[in-house]
């Protein structure tokens, strides 16, 4: 079995605001990225994979962590709105 990879890496938590490096509470140095994406960027992501699919096994693995991720929420609801 071949694997197609579809990533986004022009969005979300390459760009969001705000990020950069700080302290906590205990005076760690810290590192922070703020993940974004919006509708249209997710649908377009999700076009290119659904593409990629009908022209090789024509089944999509999409892959989230909905559970704990606010915008993997979003990406998986339009992913399955894009399936259809």
């Amino acid at each position: 079995m071949l694997a197609c990879a579809a990533r986004e890496l022009v969005g979300g938590i390459y760009f969001g605001q705000p990020r950069g490096f700080g302290t906590n509470d205990k005076g760690d140095r810290i590192g922070y990225n703020t993940d974004v994406y919006s509708e249209p960027e997710v649908e377009r992501i999700a076009r290119v994979a659904f593409e990629a699919a009908q022209k090789r096994s024509k089944r999509l693995c999409s892959v989230d962590k909905s559970n704990v991720l606010e915008v993997s929420q979003l990406w998986r609801e339009v992913v399955i709105r894009v399936s259809k």
